[in-house]
């Protein structure tokens, strides 16, 4: 689509194309968050080794969305939140108030959802916006 723009004109012109193409990048990055934000949600609630558990844990994964003045902020967190470090990081074992010298095993699985995330999110905002 051609436009004649008068030379007066002409930065109000550019001005109104670029305002545009930035809402344009800034919804479709918006959207690739939102998708792969509720992703990592769904991938959390089914990964990890701890298959034996009652649930509520693997049920507490939620995404709260911010939104900024440059885009959209989520973060993908558990209502049981002191239990996502002890599970991922492994602890020490303690017996009626006395540490054992022994340590409980570590259930690495959020870092794992955290890098594919990341790197899910970069992909999807290309394509998008190609």
């Amino acid at each position: 689509m051609s436009k004649y723009v008068k030379v007066d004109g002409f930065n109000g012109a550019v001005t109104s194309i670029l305002k545009d193409f930035s809402n344009d990048v800034l919804e479709q990055t918006n959207e690739a968050v939102k998708d792969v934000a509720t992703e990592a949600r769904d991938e959390l609630k089914v990964e990890g080794e701890f298959q034996n558990r009652s649930g509520k844990y693997r049920k507490g994964w939620k995404v709260t969305f911010n939104e900024l003045r440059y885009g959209l902020e989520a973060t993908v967190h558990n209502k049981v939140y002191p239990l996502t470090h002890l599970l991922e990081s492994g602890h020490a074992k303690w017996l009626w108030g006395r540490d054992t010298g022994e340590t409980v095993q570590a259930f690495p699985h959020i870092e794992k959802v955290n890098e594919e995330a990341q790197r899910k999110l970069e992909e999807e905002i290309k394509r998008r916006l190609q």
